[in-house]
């Protein structure tokens, strides 16, 4: 009996990777086309750009970054598209996610500050100078990150979401598995996509919660991308190392003199706009805190409007305005 388990194995994994393989192929036909690359020391990256047509030396571009899970796509769907009316705007997929390649590996990038490395030489490469970086979520981090390092290169940083401190846990099972050595590469060939499938739409609600998701959301946005092994290995690297990074990137949270700008949403669900932006403007004042009422994790989709506000002003020129807001910008509290 055990040898004919053992005989019949290879056969039972190969089915699994070819359906495996095939639902990825079938993902990749839906999937929106890609958009240009550049090559930094540490990665090769994919963005999506909008508003060509607003680039100029008097005004600064938008930079955006997507959060755990997501890409480019995400961003620039909804928010991108509306910036762009006004602005020049890059949406980038994140070091290792999407489209975008790691050229160091993965734990070394799994540090936002060197995320926001990549995306500052990038940034550079493309002649931009001054932008406006806005990050969601896992983006956010990074987006604060880069306040952080160049806050001098900066017009303003915008952390959608954000985690900003360490927090307890081991992380999700699928996390844990897909790190695991020989396991994990076994998992992610002949098990992710079937799993991962199933599981787009109630994560694309819980994420939303309490308030509606974006019609079509996963279609729109590409969220299937997150579904190859190779981006789901990094994004999964990432999001077990994040809180160790978060513990370590706190200590300078007090000295941070950039222009930064934290909003979330008071009923986010996902990253608790207490725990994490307000905490950061508890401890550094000289930072602007927006809190919207009602308002869940994916702000980049359901807050859009005051967002462009924001963004319209500090491209304008006008200096960020520090304080505590609830629901508009410039009204303190």
């Amino acid at each position: 009996m055990f040898y004919a388990i053992v005989t019949l194995l290879p056969g039972f994994f190969l089915v699994l990777w070819a359906h495996d393989a095939l639902l990825r192929r079938r993902i990749a036909k839906t999937l929106p086309k890609t958009g240009a690359f550049i090559s930094v020391p540490s990665a090769h990256l994919h963005y999506l750009e909008a508003g060509a047509d607003k680039k100029s030396d008097d005004r600064p571009s938008v930079i955006l970054l997507h959060g755990s899970s997501g890409s480019s796509y995400d961003m620039m769907e909804t928010l991108g598209r509306k910036l762009a009316s006004h602005c020049h705007v890059l949406s980038f997929d994140r070091p290792g996610i999407a489209h975008s390649r790691n050229r160091i590996s993965n734990h070394a990038m799994s540090d936002p500050r060197r995320q926001a490395e990549a995306i500052y030489e990038a940034v550079a490469g493309l002649g931009l100078k001054n932008p406006i970086v806005i990050g969601h979520s896992w983006g956010g981090a990074v987006a604060t990150a880069y306040a952080m390092q160049y806050g001098r290169t900066l017009t303003a940083a915008l952390a959608l979401g954000a985690p900003l401190y360490p927090w307890r846990g081991r992380g999700s099972w699928y996390e844990r598995l897909t790190t695991t050595p020989l396991i994990g590469t076994i998992f992610a060939h002949t098990v992710l996509t079937k799993y991962g499938l199933g599981r787009l739409e109630p994560g694309v609600r819980g994420n939303f919660a309490p308030e509606k998701p974006l019609p079509d959301y996963a279609a729109r946005t590409g969220l299937g991308l997150i579904l190859r092994p190779r981006p789901f290995v990094a994004n999964s690297v990432y999001s077990l190392r994040l809180s160790a990074h978060l513990a370590d990137m706190r200590r300078d949270y007090k000295t941070l003199n950039a222009p930064l700008l934290l909003l979330s949403g008071d009923s986010d669900q996902t990253v608790s706009a207490q725990i994490h932006s307000e905490r950061l403007h508890g401890e550094n004042p000289n930072t602007c805190l927006v809190i919207w009422r009602g308002a869940g994790h994916m702000v980049q989709h359901t807050r859009v409007q005051e967002i462009a506000v924001i963004v319209s002003r500090l491209a304008d020129g006008e200096p960020v305005q520090i304080g505590r807001f609830i629901d508009t910008y410039g009204a303190p509290n």
